[in-house]
């Protein structure tokens, strides 16, 4: 392996290709770029993506937020169902 193969296996970048296809995508092609720079979802470098920061925006892109260090409390079902169709 060489020693930039091992620094990026290091760090957990993901190439383009492995995010196209999570996505259900056939390839990083011109509509995997657009879902991606309409959802806030940008590369670190050419070609390659932070699956931290990936989390992240789907995360806010869905309306899932959590504060980091605080757990959430837990919600009622009623609760849930307000969250789940955005009447919280």
């Amino acid at each position: 392996m060489p020693a930039d193969a091992a620094f990026i296996g290091m760090i957990g970048l993901m190439p383009a290709a492995d995010l196209a296809e999570h996505f259900g995508y056939a390839a990083a092609n011109d509509s995997f770029r657009d879902f991606c720079r309409k959802n806030g979802i940008k590369p670190i470098r050419p070609g390659w993506y932070d699956p931290h920061h990936v989390r992240d925006r789907l995360d806010a892109v869905q309306g899932i937020t959590t504060q980091k260090g605080e757990p959430e409390a837990p919600l009622s079902l009623s609760g849930q169902r307000r969250k789940r169709i955005g009447k919280v």
